[in-house]
């Protein structure tokens, strides 16, 4: 047991590990309509055209410095759109100068496949995009 302990711990201390966070951060630029057009970028879950939205959140800075929700598409309970990396998200929400906002998108294989989830988000203001060009 001695032995195994010592083999083992060199290995556990070494910092050797893989990323298992389901956070990523999303990609924001601005489209030719002048709205934002938020995407996600290829991994190993969302390259093989498996990964569905389930959840597509915009919120908005208010005035007591928090963020405060202000649109969501929830299709946790039945997931039809087949996210594909670098195509824009369906954002149905019309974005306004001088704001900051936040957007998070969850995506996953299927709802119940907690393993395959993904958890993309970015803030914002359409300032910095256009800055961005």
């Amino acid at each position: 047991m001695k032995k195994l302990m010592l083999i083992a711990l060199p290995l556990l201390l070494s910092g050797c590990m893989v990323d298992n966070s389901p956070y990523r951060a999303a990609d924001i630029s601005l489209s030719a309509n002048g709205q934002p057009c938020v995407t996600v970028s290829k991994d190993s879950l969302t390259s093989d055209g498996k990964s569905k939205l389930l959840v597509l959140r915009v919120s908005e800075r208010a005035s007591d410095n928090n963020m405060k929700q202000v649109w969501e598409r929830d299709d946790m309970s039945n997931p039809t759109l087949t996210v594909i990396p670098d195509k824009c998200l369906p954002v149905d929400y019309h974005f306004e100068k001088g704001k900051e906002y936040s957007v998070t998108a969850i995506t996953a294989f299927s709802a119940s496949e907690v393993g395959t989830k993904r958890i993309w988000s970015a803030g914002f203001s359409l300032e910095n995009l256009a800055s961005k060009r």
